[in-house]
């Protein structure tokens, strides 16, 4: 079955594990020391405005495991897949690179902006460093984004359930578990590590009884019944508290999804599996790189794993008001990204050893549940165990992000539309609806946009919201007197990656849309991709502003 070099799965996974350790021994601590200058001794907002809902102090361990698995999605590892049509090793280097000059800097930063900013999410803080106007045009963006988020994952998420029936039942469990964890660690004050263990048990059980009990809808309309069971779950977390919902589930659903990264590492060093693929395939070539030119589009094409957008808004929207002591951040905010990265690795292997005849006609999210169970297979885990375990993991990888896409992006609706509409956007039961249709009618096979393409647009305007995130890193930096290069030259190679990457995709969207005006959801993706590059310049503008201004001040 395979072909190519031996022992490249290994050397993959050995130089990611050597590279970021050293980073974060190297270069997180000498940043966290020497630029951002955390304060033990410094009270937190979550101490400051503890309100038990968005404010709350949380242990640094939790807190890890819930920012991690609020960063690591789909995109680590569906990106990596998607780019082995450039070869692993422009894959591989981006990984490891990106992440290590740019991505864990572009977290890092973000969290800590807003915890010195009293626990302010990104519009505030624009509003303070930049203008009103550039606050209304990020909220705009943040909001467009987050439903190209949305449509992209809700399309795999519902994809795996109709394809793996034994899936829906253990993400149930899953669900179940994680709420009642929340209630035993802040209600019932149950020890962490007792809780966590019996989460465990109880998560190990339901992936049994998912085997057992396989969930079957007929073919003609499983991808609109899962798509709405999808929704329905995300619009439960959007609208309750973090600590019922989001947080617990976030939280175990961590060792979930990790137990498979130390399991498929451990199946790479049992079983040694060569590399099926080659090392570099072309620069552009549209029968091999379907994508696009290598330059930009893999660079959006792996949303996460080197470097993400949407984690500036976790950190800064989210984990921001959960941080217990800022000498904490680091180790959340850049250890968690570059563990991350690990991920994103481990994504590249399960393809790279698959030959292309192997995985012709598979969905992504299909090849990662086949290559992975390939690799569970050398540590004697039978491929049916092995294959429901990951079809799980992946829905799970995909809903802990979408709730929490959800939750901010109705908060955005709400504080876009909300005073132009009497406030009717501020009713959270109403905004979450609204973005929720958007998400199915662009989505959906009837009248959607296809995979790819939403994929593309997805990753672009993902990490063009990490060259934002990055230049009110740099300003806020700027600001306080502290040096920016370490932000500045990493916002510069993003802003003109990404915004190149979506004049390609937008060209190409309306091209889609042309063929086949029945395609509402297609439109939809083009418009927002077109909309994006003009927030994205209207920003960068104002960005450029601010700073002269901010000099100007220094002097």
């Amino acid at each position: 079955m395979y072909e190519g070099n031996s022992l490249l799965s290994v050397f993959v996974i050995v130089v990611g594990l050597v590279l970021y350790g050293l980073a974060y021994y190297g270069y997180v601590k000498w940043f966290d020391k020497n630029v951002i200058q955390s304060d033990p001794k410094r009270t937190t907002p979550a101490r400051t405005y503890m309100d038990g809902v968005e404010f709350f102090p949380t242990n640094r361990y939790v807190l890890f495991g819930f920012q991690w698995k609020s960063i690591a999605a789909l995109g680590p590892v569906l990106g990596p897949i998607l780019a082995i049509q450039w070869g692993w090793l422009p894959a591989m280097l981006w990984i490891l690179f990106g992440n290590i000059f740019i991505g864990w800097i572009h977290d890092y930063t973000s969290m800590m902006a807003s915890v010195r900013s009293e626990g302010s999410s990104f519009g505030p803080i624009t509003y303070e460093l930049i203008s009103p106007r550039a606050r209304t045009i990020l909220l705009s963006y943040i909001l467009f984004y987050l439903i190209l988020i949305l449509s992209s994952f809700t399309n795999t998420v519902a994809g795996t359930f109709a394809s793996f029936p034994v899936s829906p039942i253990p993400v149930l469990v899953v669900t179940i578990v994680g709420m009642l964890s929340g209630y035993m660690v802040y209600k019932f004050k149950v020890n962490i590590i007792y809780t966590t263990v019996f989460a465990i048990v109880v998560m190990a059980i339901g992936i049994w009884l998912g085997m057992l009990f396989p969930i079957t809808v007929p073919k003609e309309f499983a991808l609109d019944f899962w798509m709405f069971w999808t929704l329905l779950f995300c619009f439960v977390g959007a609208v309750l508290p973090i600590w019922v919902f989001i947080q617990p589930i976030n939280y175990m659903s961590f060792y979930l999804v990790y137990a498979a990264v130390i399991g498929i590492i451990g199946g790479i060093f049992a079983g040694f599996p060569d590399f099926a693929r080659v090392a570099f395939t072309t620069f552009f070539d549209p029968k091999v790189t379907a994508s696009g030119p290598l330059w930009p589009m893999m660079f959006v094409v792996i949303a996460c794993g080197a470097i993400s957008g949407w984690h500036s808004l976790i950190g800064s929207s989210v984990s921001s008001k959960q941080l217990d002591a800022e000498q904490d951040a680091h180790f959340i905010g850049g250890g968690a990204m570059l563990a991350e990265g690990i991920l994103a690795l481990v994504a590249l292997t399960t393809v790279a050893i698959l030959t292309p005849a192997a995985v012709a006609g598979v969905a992504p999210a299909g090849i990662f549940i086949k290559g992975g169970s390939v690799l569970l297979g050398y540590l004697g885990l039978p491929a049916a165990v092995g294959s429901a375990y990951l079809s799980v993991v992946i829905i799970v990888l995909a809903i802990t992000i979408m709730h929490i896409a959800l939750r901010i992006s109705r908060l955005a609706l709400a504080e876009l539309a909300g005073p132009r509409f009497g406030g009717l956007f501020k009713n959270i039961y109403l905004s979450a609806i609204v973005v929720s249709a958007i998400v199915y009618v662009v989505t959906s096979p009837r009248f959607g946009a296809t995979f790819g393409y939403i994929w593309g647009t997805f990753g672009g305007a993902n990490q063009l919201m990490a060259g934002m995130a990055l230049m009110i890193a740099t300003l806020w930096l700027s600001k306080n007197k502290r040096p920016t290069t370490y932000t500045a030259v990493p916002m510069i190679f993003m802003l003109v990656t990404t915004i190149s990457a979506l004049i390609y995709l937008a060209n190409s969207g309306i091209q889609l849309y042309v063929a086949d005006p029945t395609k509402i959801g297609a439109g939809i993706a083009a418009f927002i991709n077109v909309l994006l590059l003009i927030l994205a310049f209207f920003m960068c503008y104002e960005g450029a502003k601010a700073f002269q201004k901010i000099r100007a001040a220094a002097k």
